[in-house]
């Protein structure tokens, strides 16, 4: 089990400064945030950037905002979401990655007929995103969210497409603004492809693991009882954390990862 991290942690760095900062603070593993790659001369640099550094890739985030209109009533916005996505899904075949993380519905969409049309749309959508991933041999992980409406549709999802394409990517910043944290990474553990791993105290900030009030022992259990043998992945920002320094924030990152892999809480 590796301890990896994404490399949006600190959107005012260069890219490739940000790459060796990680690297130097000791991961392997990355995944690419949805920023680094949304113009032609952005995702050459990423590919040439990543090919030149000893780091696999975990993942890719689909573009946003814009690759979240995948449930849009509005045709021009749902097609442009899904070339965004679409590009995400290129990237990662061009950068040796096997997953392309997605948002789905938007969040206090009320119950009712603009609903089920919207979730109609989304339906396409993934279909159709799904299609394109089995040809370019890359998984699309299905993220959970901050509202339990919106988790009733990742799970609708999840049961109506199968695992051969379909996954899950779970948040745990996400669900621990529900005020609760890992039911559903336990209930959706079969079909777990990779985890965006961040605390918070029940705002969606992507503190560092122990930085919020998230229950990392409960965690550890958690993954020990799944048995989950993907990356420890941190979706982890400078933004309100208390270490203002990228050098110290990264090292601080990689020694609470480390910890989440041993007996010990971060």
């Amino acid at each position: 089990m590796a301890t990896a991290i994404d490399t949006g942690f600190n959107y005012g760095l260069p890219f490739g400064t940000r790459l060796s900062l990680i690297e130097n603070a000791g991961f392997k593993v990355v995944a690419l945030d949805s920023r680094c790659y949304t113009s032609a001369e952005a995702r050459k640099e990423v590919v040439k950037l990543l090919g030149q550094k000893k780091l696999s890739l975990d993942s890719v985030h689909a573009p946003f905002p814009g690759g979240d209109n995948l449930f849009s009533l509005e045709e021009e916005k749902r097609q442009d979401s899904l070339g965004q996505c679409q590009l995400a899904i290129d990237v990662a075949a061009e950068t040796d990655g096997k997953i392309v993380v997605v948002h789905l519905i938007p969040y206090n969409i009320p119950e009712g007929e603009v609903k089920q049309k919207m979730v109609a749309q989304g339906r396409k959508s993934l279909a159709l995103l799904s299609g394109y991933a089995l040809r370019k041999n890359i998984k699309l992980a299905l993220e959970n969210g901050q509202k339990l409406d919106y988790d009733h549709v990742l799970e609708e999802f999840l049961t109506e497409f199968g695992e051969t394409v379909v996954g899950f990517c779970y948040d745990s910043g996400h669900e621990h603004v529900q005020g609760r944290c890992f039911h559903v990474l336990v209930k959706w553990a079969s079909r777990l492809l990779t985890m965006h791993l961040h605390d918070n105290l029940g705002t969606d900030t992507h503190l560092l693991p122990g930085e919020g009030n998230i229950d990392w022992r409960l965690f550890q259990k958690t993954i020990q009882a799944i048995n989950y043998q993907g990356n420890l992945l941190l979706e982890v920002s400078q933004g309100y954390s208390r270490f203002k320094d990228p050098e110290e924030f990264l090292k601080e990152a990689r020694e609470r990862a480390d910890r989440l892999t041993l007996s010990g809480a971060a």
